[in-house]
């Protein structure tokens, strides 16, 4: 019944009046279109009548002395009329879905994923030349030739690919992997990584400028990557040298007793911030300056809280559809007694230090010095002694 009435048309009404059901009888045994008759008082019904029984219904009305008043018309029929009030608006919406989908079939954007050596505007350059890029419609854009031609130009690629995602066109690459350079026989200095104090130097190539027991700061040269030539010493006594010096990579052996420490604070009441389960969240559109929100609004309902903001760019230039959540958050207050906040001093000092240490190592010893003289809380001091392999390259040498 639903169904047929609405193409049809059907308004829902209310009857009142001294004797409304001699009214419904009538109407019914006249054989009139009635459904989901309600009774809201003992003299009041709401009832839906279809649209072609109800200049009957009316006549009924008249003759009974009861009152009859429209709630709401519904079906097709009264959907059509108030088109035919709203022609401005209708041809505006098709114009503006037309328009839509003509601009939708154009290129806007091109976006280039995957390079990481080779120039992204090296890429769009070779794209442009083939016909690719902002403003073309995207059927004039043969995808699978601009692939074959980008490959063919930018030999450091060994694979493209073309995506359309809308109004964008993505173009996807991959880059040949070459094989490292063998740099054995590459002339490169051996320089100090960190700050020590030499206990052991064994070189196997170059020539050292430190020794053992001598303090070195970090970058400083250990071994030089040049061999010197024997000196000759002619019959006048005359001192000179064999040839040019020689350029190696130098190697060797250089440990050293390394020093490092840090201090840490730790408060004996300490303030700690957490999410809680309630959170609320807006929605809305940008575009320059301009907001406009489809869902919640921009004020905040938490009095403790962080922002987390979700961004995707739509079709058009600087359009965003923005995604803002509201985290309510709830600060407490966390005490510790004396001996647990000097381990979580104590935690954090070392935590520190061996960020810096390498996996290889001798520990030769180990320390924890609370400071005194703190309020509130407990300062400890970490110190470390390792010795370890200093040696490296320069980062261009490598």
């Amino acid at each position: 019944m639903k169904w047929t009435a609405n193409l049809t048309g059907y308004v829902e009404i209310a009857l009142w009046g001294e004797n409304p059901e001699r009214v419904l009888n009538m109407a019914l045994s006249r054989g009139l279109v009635l459904w989901n008759i309600v009774s809201v008082t003992q003299t009041e019904y709401r009832l839906n009548v279809s649209l072609g029984s109800f200049r009957a219904i009316c006549r009924l009305v008249r003759r009974s002395g009861c009152r009859l008043k429209i709630k709401r018309k519904r079906g097709l029929p009264f959907f059509f009329k108030q088109i035919k009030k709203r022609k401005v608006l209708v041809v505006g919406t098709f114009l503006f879905c037309l328009i839509l989908y003509l601009l939708s079939s154009f290129v806007w954007f091109v976006e280039v994923i995957g390079n990481k050596e080779v120039a992204r505007e090296l890429v769009l350059e070779k794209a442009v030349k083939y016909g690719l890029k902002r403003g073309v419609p995207q059927a004039s854009v043969n995808n699978n030739l601009v692939a074959e031609k980008l490959l063919g130009e930018i030999p450091q690629l060994s694979w493209v690919g073309i995506h359309e995602h809308g109004t964008k066109i993505i173009i996807e690459v991959a880059e040949k992997t070459l094989p490292p350079s063998n740099n054995e026989n590459t002339p490169a200095n051996l320089i100090a990584r960190t700050e020590g104090e030499i206990v052991e130097l064994l070189v196997l190539q170059g020539t050292p400028l430190v020794e053992e027991g001598a303090r070195v700061r970090a970058g400083q040269i250990l071994i030089l990557g040049l061999i010197y030539p024997e000196v000759s010493i002619g019959e006048t006594g005359e001192i000179s040298p064999a040839g040019e010096p020689r350029a190696v990579r130098a190697k060797g052996l250089v440990r050293a007793r390394v020093f490092r420490e840090a201090s840490e604070f730790c408060s004996l009441k300490e303030k700690l911030t957490a999410d809680t389960r309630r959170k609320k969240a807006a929605l809305y559109l940008k575009f320059g300056d301009k907001e406009v929100y489809l869902k919640g609004s921009n004020k905040n309902p938490f009095h403790q809280y962080r922002v987390i903001r979700q961004r995707k760019s739509l079709s058009f230039q600087d359009l965003e559809l923005i995604r803002i959540i509201y985290q309510e958050q709830k600060s407490e207050i966390l005490e510790r007694h004396l001996e647990e906040a000097f381990e979580e001093a104590a935690r954090r000092a070392r935590e520190i230090v061996w960020q810096k240490v390498p996996s290889e190592c001798k520990i030769i010893s180990q320390s924890f010095e609370p400071w005194e003289g703190q309020k509130d809380g407990i300062m400890v001091k970490y110190k470390l002694e390792t010795i370890e392999e200093i040696g490296r390259y320069l980062p261009e040498e490598e």
